[in-house]
């Protein structure tokens, strides 16, 4: 939907000032002189008129030039309102549009509309040839044309502003699908901060969404919890991908490269597509990021007690916490730490509801006191790292909302913040070195730089302190 055009005022001043102007000489010319006027008087009188004339209808027709424009604006809107609320009428052309709803299919959605099932068939049928409606959502929005017979003359299909699908009727009957071209820009910024408070905060301070850091704490899921890990002072930068449509920010892309600088250590992290057996995370050294295990089962929160032996908040005594518990809100979405299987989705006792998970190497990992199950975890399920799998509750011999959270390895109970599994593939070869030419060394210049701005003390502290590997000042290539 185009913007509505602002109406430029009409200037009733000079339209005032020319008339003024116009019949004060017709005036003068003709009673104001001391003889009558003669003919060349009168005639440049009439001119001056003339002109005044013209003047007035070009601007008179620029005024009608804008109006005419922005009434075309508010009759498409209109338009377009109308169709929201349209349905199909026997004998009369049609335009409909509408969102897909929640529990709600494309068919249903259209057949709501009064639009007859055998069109609906035909058009879905042949937009599947380029989308796959089982990952329609809800919010899609679709529009319609029909002919006056109910017949769909074009079918337009929508997931997001840039994945957009038409359908159109050949002159044979037969449709025809293509997705539609949607000019986007995608550009590569830097971003670097300080920690005062949580990392979350750190980025928004930056001027970027927290969905930007999100993604970075995703990157670093194997090796840092933010819950526990990061500190006043820590630093970060990242690169990263800034998607436009019509010069407007749409989303975020990939992050390319990143930094973590904490009290643990200095953590890169540079993303290849080209190079290893599937597109992801390396170190400046080609090491992968990716472990089998997550550092935490939550996105983001603060640890309330860890593994080892404590007073027992309900029953008393020092007894062995054989887990971790992570303050929660009831509602916080609880992830798989790893690939499994689910052996036990339930009710047990003092745990409450409670989920185990059995992972390759011996390991298990268990979910307690949470307040529901996601759609489909049961017994038997196969789960992915990452997987939403229940979601935070207060169940079970419990004093507040939090998630409990046990690890076992061989049927022992072990401290699951000490587990540091193996990495993935590293890169080797000839892959290594092209890696670190093409994406490390500029990208980690770029790091560098953007810390530099944001933070120039802390960095030159580093710097003089870790060595030559961490003095990249000379470095000066750019993608």
């Amino acid at each position: 939907m185009h913007p509505r055009r602002r109406r430029r005022r009409g200037r009733p001043w000079l339209t005032g000032l020319l008339v003024l102007l116009a019949v004060g000489a017709l005036v003068y010319m003709v009673v104001g002189g001391e003889d009558e006027p003669d003919e060349q008087e009168l005639v440049r009188g009439l001119a001056f008129a003339e002109a005044y004339m013209r003047v007035n209808s070009a601007v008179a027709l620029s005024q009608a030039t804008l109006t005419s424009g922005a009434a075309e604006t508010i009759l498409a809107e209109k338009a377009e309102e109308a169709a929201l609320s349209a349905s199909f009428t026997e004998g009369q052309a049609a335009v409909i549009a509408g969102e897909i709803k929640p529990n709600q299919s494309v068919f249903v959605s259209l057949q709501a509309r009064n639009i007859s099932a055998g069109a609906i068939h035909e058009v879905v049928t042949a937009t599947e040839k380029e989308f796959d409606f089982r990952r329609s959502r809800p919010g899609d929005q679709w529009r319609v044309e029909t002919d006056g017979s109910g017949s769909i003359v074009e079918f337009r299909y929508q997931t997001s502003p840039e994945d957009i699908w038409v359908t159109t009727r050949q002159d044979d009957g037969t449709y025809v699908a293509v997705k539609q071209e949607v000019p986007i820009e995608t550009r590569h910024e830097a971003v670097a901060g300080s920690i005062a408070s949580s990392f979350w905060l750190a980025l928004e301070a930056t001027g970027e969404s927290g969905a930007l850091a999100h993604r970075f704490m995703e990157i670093f899921q194997y090796t840092i919890d933010f819950n526990t890990e990061t500190r006043a002072g820590d630093h970060f930068a990242m690169i990263f991908e800034k998607v436009y449509l019509d010069g407007d920010f749409l989303r975020y892309g990939r992050v390319l490269g990143a930094k973590y600088m904490g009290e643990r250590g200095t953590y890169w992290a540079f993303y290849d597509e080209e190079r290893g057996e599937e597109p992801g995370y390396y170190d400046e050294e080609g090491e992968s990021l990716q472990r089998q295990f997550l550092r935490s089962p939550l996105p983001f929160t603060r640890v309330t007690s860890r593994y080892g032996r404590r007073v027992h908040p309900v029953l008393g005594g020092t007894r062995m916490h054989n887990g971790v518990d992570y303050g929660a809100p009831i509602g916080t979405p609880v992830q798989a730490v790893a690939d499994g299987t689910v052996v036990f989705a339930g009710r047990a006792g003092g745990y409450g509801n409670l989920i185990k998970i059995r992972h390759s190497g011996g390991f298990e990992t268990r979910f307690a006191h949470l307040n529901n199950f996601a759609r489909g975890i049961r017994a038997g399920v196969r789960v992915t790292r990452g997987q939403l799998v229940a979601k935070s509750g207060n169940t079970g011999r419990s004093t507040g909302p939090h998630l409990h959270y046990e690890m076992l390895q061989n049927g022992r109970h072990i401290d699951p913040l000490s587990v540091d599994t193996a990495r993935g593939e590293a890169l080797k070869g000839g892959s290594l070195a092209s890696f670190k030419s093409d994406i490390v060394v500029p990208w980690r210049a770029r790091l560098t730089e953007a810390l530099r701005e944001a933070a120039p003390r802390a960095l030159a502290q580093r710097e003089a302190a870790s060595g030559p590997d961490e003095q990249l000042d000379t470095i000066q290539t750019e993608p």
